[in-house]
């Protein structure tokens, strides 16, 4: 029975001592390429700072949730598996993993812009 109580005790403790976990999602920020293709990207976190991620909408719709990632210079999320969405200097550079393996530039020099 005193094994069972400070089992009891100890979950307690544990269930009670975790704040709630949840996500924070910023408004939609747009891009354009030089083409004219827009992309809508929306940046988030979970509450515990654990992890960033950019929600990003291609020009043809399709959505990807990229984690962010160390980056020397600039801000990347990537899935290190197909895309990488990278900030920096004020602009945004798309690459998309070619069938050999490497990263390809798809979209570079994506300017922020107001919304469509």
């Amino acid at each position: 029975n005193k094994i069972f109580i400070w089992v009891a005790l100890l979950m307690t403790c544990f269930c009670v001592s975790k704040p709630e976990l949840t996500v924070k999602l910023n408004p939609e920020v747009y891009y354009e390429s030089e083409k004219g293709d827009r992309f809508a990207a929306r940046y988030g976190g979970l509450s515990d700072g654990s992890l960033n991620f950019a929600k990003v909408t291609f020009p043809d719709g399709k959505v990807i949730t990229l984690p962010q990632l160390m980056s020397a210079s600039g801000v990347r999320y990537s899935d290190d598996r197909e895309y990488t969405w990278w900030e920096h200097q004020g602009t945004v550079r798309v690459e998309k993993r070619g069938p050999d393996g490497s990263w390809e530039s798809k979209y570079s020099e994506l300017k922020p812009v107001s919304k469509p």
